[in-house]
């Protein structure tokens, strides 16, 4: 009966028109959105309504969290997930915004964080990481991918890097590939093309592949084509043939022999390409 409850309500929600105000929002934050086919505009504006509509919203800290802050999270939400079924964050319960980096109480680091995602079903973001991250939208740091894409990780149960894919025999060629790139990233950093964050462990591989895949897609199909087919093939998306607003894809480049001086964000940039083949 809930959940014959749940559907009536959001089939309700569906159903109700854009408010004018949330789609001078997606065409402000989409330079892109004229380019979307049909049903990929239809999955962009249900994924939006869903977040913006059906999950807790909290200001943490005595932040103040208005509809344009909200909106701009949720649209970066419906975007990864605008291909994806409308349950694809079904285990996303909260968002929880600080007005700054938030450090964790028993974390023996202490050092500042940008975003976390915990498998109960919270996001926790630094409101001021998102702006540093949709101020440069084609430099493969979004905090807010970043983050929902450990939402669509743990779907299956568990940060493995393995969300849970459309079908049986996707996750045989999934593996086998997620594995290579994976393994390359960690024996050769000097190498790298994507953020060695990835390197942490394969939920964070995914998600720092999933910020390449929106942000960096002409990086990642030249580098890494069988990786940039699996992503693909999960979000249901060809994102390299979407006409890029930016002057160069190019990230900022870091010095990786610096030390580490903030978690939950890339620390170093691109070097050169891979060469396993």
């Amino acid at each position: 009966m809930f959940g014959l409850f749940k559907r009536f309500r959001r089939n309700a929600l569906l159903k109700e028109p854009l408010p004018q105000s949330w789609e001078q929002a997606l065409a402000d934050a989409l330079p892109f959105l004229n380019e979307l086919n049909t049903l990929e505009r239809e999955g962009l504006e249900s994924h939006l309504k869903i977040l913006m509509k059906q999950k807790h919203w909290v200001g943490a800290g005595g932040f103040e969290l208005d509809e344009s802050i909200r909106l701009t999270i949720a649209i970066q939400g419906a975007r990864i997930a605008r291909a994806l079924p409308l349950d694809a964050f079904e285990r996303l319960s909260e968002f929880v915004i600080y007005g700054e980096d938030f450090v964790r109480p028993d974390d023996a680091f202490g050092g500042p964080i940008h975003g976390e995602a915990h498998p109960f079903g919270t996001v926790v973001l630094s409101w001021p990481a998102c702006q540093e991250g949709l101020a440069y939208p084609c430099s493969g740091y979004n905090p807010i991918l970043h983050e929902l894409a450990h939402v669509l990780d743990v779907s299956s149960g568990y940060f493995d890097g393995t969300p849970l894919l459309h079908s049986g025999e996707d996750y045989e060629p999934w593996a086998r590939v997620f594995q290579h790139y994976f393994d390359a990233l960690r024996q050769h950093p000097e190498q790298a093309f994507l953020d060695l964050y990835g390197a942490e462990d394969e939920a964070e591989f995914f998600a720092v592949a999933t910020e390449a895949f929106f942000e960096l897609p002409d990086l990642l199909l030249e580098e890494a084509p069988d990786l940039y087919e699996e992503l693909g093939r999960f979000y249901r998306l060809d994102p390299h043939i979407i006409p890029c607003s930016c002057e160069s894809h190019d990230p900022p480049v870091d010095d990786p022999h610096t030390e580490p001086e903030e978690v939950g964000r890339p620390l170093f940039g691109p070097g050169d390409p891979l060469d396993f083949f």
